[in-house]
Formats: C-alpha cells, sequence, structure tokens
C-alpha cells in the first residue's frame, strides 16, 4: 500500500504570511524572467521564477472568484513505487495554492510544455497529483503557455489589474453602478460611460477605471472573448 504524503505546513501554507519555503535566489538582472509580484491576494512574499508564472497570476488576481492564494506555500512529500515493491520518498514544491471565495482550495503548477513532456516529469506527474487528490482531498491542475496565454484574456486581465484602485474613486464607483443598475444590460462600456457623464482628467477615463475595478470585485462581468475597448461588453453578475 501507498504510504500516505504530508505537507509542510499541514495546511497547505494558505496562512497569513506564508512565504515560499524554497530560497529566493539572487536576482539575475540580466535576464527578465523572474522578480517580485504586486499580487494584491498573495498572502505572504510573491516573488515568481519564470514569466510563465508571473503571467498565471494576473489571470489569478483578475479572477473574482479567487480569494487568496499564496507562492510555494510548502512542500509535499509523497511516493512512487520502485521496480523492487517498496517506495521511494521525493518532494515537490508547487507554484500556487488557492483558495476560492466558494471556501474550496485548488494547487495549480505553471508549467511550459517543453517540461511537461520530459520524462522525468511523466513519470513524477502521476504520483503528484494522487497525493494532492487523495491524501489531501484538492485538485492539483497543470496548466501550460497554451491556456495561460490565451489571447486576448491574458491581455484583458493585465489591463483590469493596471487599473486597479490605489485610492478609490468613491464618486465614479457609486455613479457607475447606478447607472448599471438603470440601464438596459447587457450594455458596453461606451454606453455606460456615456449615461454616467462623469468629468475625467485629459488621458483617463473615470468610468472605464470603475468598471474594471467592479469587474475586479466580481460585480459586473465583462466580455474576455475580444480585445477590451469602448465597444466591449458588460452585464451583472446577477443576470
Amino acid at each position: 500500500m501507498r504510504p500516505i504524503s504530508k505537507t509542510t505546513p499541514a495546511d497547505l501554507g494558505l496562512s497569513r504570511g506564508s512565504g515560499p519555503v524554497r530560497k529566493i535566489a539572487r536576482r539575475n538582472y540580466h535576464r527578465a524572467v523572474d522578480g517580485d509580484g504586486g499580487d494584491h491576494k498573495a498572502v505572504g512574499l510573491s516573488p515568481f521564477r519564470s514569466l510563465l508564472e508571473r503571467d498565471l497570476r494576473t489571470l489569478l488576481s483578475a479572477n473574482p472568484e479567487i480569494q487568496r492564494y499564496a507562492i510555494e506555500p510548502h512542500t509535499l512529500e509523497y511516493f512512487i513505487p520502485t521496480e523492487g515493491g517498496t517506495f521511494e520518498k521525493h518532494s515537490y514544491v508547487p507554484d500556487v495554492v488557492l483558495q476560492y471565495r466558494a471556501g474550496h482550495i485548488a494547487v495549480i503548477d505553471a508549467k511550459a510544455q517543453f517540461f511537461i513532456t520530459t520524462k522525468n516529469w511523466r513519470n513524477c506527474e502521476p504520483h503528484i497529483t494522487a497525493a494532492y487528490n487523495i491524501d489531501h482531498n484538492v485538485p492539483f491542475v497543470v496548466l501550460d503557455e497554451s491556456i495561460i496565454r490565451l489571447q486576448p484574456r491574458l491581455s484583458n486581465c493585465e489591463i483590469m489589474k493596471r487599473h486597479r484602485y490605489v485610492v478609490e474613486d468613491v464618486a465614479a464607483l457609486m455613479r457607475t453602478r447606478d447607472v448599471i443598475a438603470c440601464i438596459p444590460l447587457p450594455a458596453t462600456i461606451a454606453e455606460v460611460a456615456g449615461a454616467a457623464r462623469i468629468n475625467s482628467p485629459e488621458g483617463s477615463d473615470r468610468v472605464y477605471t470603475a468598471i474594471m475595478n467592479l469587474s475586479l470585485a466580481g460585480e459586473i462581468d465583462l466580455d474576455l472573448s475580444k480585445p477590451f475597448s469602448k465597444a466591449t461588453t458588460l452585464w451583472r453578475r446577477d443576470q
């Protein structure tokens, strides 16, 4: 019988202040493939070790269904059977552990297609998946660049993150909510902005920014299937 796997810490590392369990290497500023993320949903430090990891967390940050996540927050000790009938212990550190607003948890790994096809990963992945699914009752999902970098979804999520408030524009939020509550939906961003009639400083659009933040908060949905523009369609979540 396969030995039961365990994680250190036992709570999968989702507690506030959790940090990466792997040593954070000194940054190599001669190649821009790693760095520190400004992830507002991260419960602790949020370094990224590849641009694919960074892009994954852009999607997670823009997804209103996800409440919080932790970066490399635990070590999984799992077992692989040997030809001699025994089990060999291995360790694995996932990229992200996330919690949805509904409460359930998932473990996510961002991995380039090249690495997914390697013999070493093909040998390990089924046992990692089984350890999470059976021993810890959480799904383990591996996402490659074909999913993470699907366009225009990724670019749209990057736009949403760029518009996230540091200081809320309360007046614009309230007026935009009122308009969305009154006009027929679905509607376009241009229609909402026209009805809101809010003055904006040159080079900005307060209603557009308010709409991005309402989407980040899960109050409305935006059409992510086309590049964002004033013609982008929006609708209330309860519709």
